[in-house]
């Protein structure tokens, strides 16, 4: 559901910068953030848009969102434990449930963690343990979390990883579907200066710091959205050839020809 904390979450343990505010459906699409577990281990997790009762049937933002879900390897599922907004979390958690299992029954089965947020706010401790008994009951793991002060994070985070080691990575028949980053290529700006060929563009800027440069799997993504973006092409019209330097926000590449566009041209 909307509001429950899913950015604040994002925000609270990667790099990412999701809009967070006090109004429903603040991420209007799915957004990316790398979490650093230590210097060895690391995963990225996507903020995918809030879902509510009739999702599946393109109700709200619609079952466009659940295509994203589809893409994950385990989903920690972020219930307002407090109920602010007049909400029963235990009934909030069944609506979206129904709604994965009605898009999917394979999504349903994936493995699933929820975040009890909003702890601060709840005046009696036997609501969180009524909370925690009744989704503990149906087999799911529980953690209480605060994204406010960042307390229950860690074990979180944690049991997120154990699970992410034990699930297999996620196929798809068209790899080039996977999350990308829709920016109008009007949004770019490229300069050359002394050889090297600057990129800039407020999206640019949020994608490298989003991105983990060691961790193949961020890589990954990140080929996959500059191909989306068109960033060859724009390269190519301002002269660029293979062996120039690229500049993104700093960090800077060689540049190589994607040989499969190159193919995809020529056909």
């Amino acid at each position: 559901f909307p509001s429950v904390g899913k950015s604040s979450l994002l925000r609270k343990v990667s790099g990412a910068r999701p809009e967070v505010a006090a109004y429903h459906f603040t991420t209007l699409s799915p957004v990316l953030g790398v979490v650093s577990l230590d210097a060895e281990r690391s995963f990225v997790m996507a903020d995918i848009p809030g879902l509510i009762e009739g999702a599946s049937q393109g109700t709200g933002l619609g079952d466009e969102f659940l295509r994203h879900v589809e893409r994950t390897k385990v989903l920690i599922h972020v219930l307002d434990a407090a109920g602010s907004e007049g909400r029963d979390p235990l009934r909030d958690f069944h609506i979206i449930n129904n709604e994965l299992e009605l898009y999917s029954p394979e999504l349903v089965k994936k493995k699933q963690i929820v975040a009890a947020n909003k702890t601060d706010l709840i005046d009696d401790p036997q609501k969180l343990e009524k909370l925690r008994k009744e989704i503990e009951g149906e087999g799911y793991l529980f953690f209480p979390i605060c994204t406010l002060t960042g307390e229950g994070l860690k074990p979180l985070l944690e049991a997120a990883w154990k699970i992410l080691q034990e699930v297999p990575d996620v196929t798809f028949e068209n790899p080039e579907k996977a999350i990308v980053y829709e920016v109008p290529k009007d949004e770019f700006l490229i300069e050359q200066k002394d050889g090297v060929f600057y990129v800039k563009g407020k999206r640019v800027e949020k994608l490298v710091s989003m991105t983990n440069f060691e961790d193949y799997l961020s890589m990954r993504r990140f080929e996959r959205a500059w191909r989306f973006m068109g960033l060859d092409k724009l390269l190519k019209k301002e002269g660029i050839k293979e062996g120039d330097t690229v500049n993104l926000y700093g960090v800077e590449f060689t540049y190589a020809e994607n040989r499969d566009s190159a193919d995809d041209e020529k056909e």
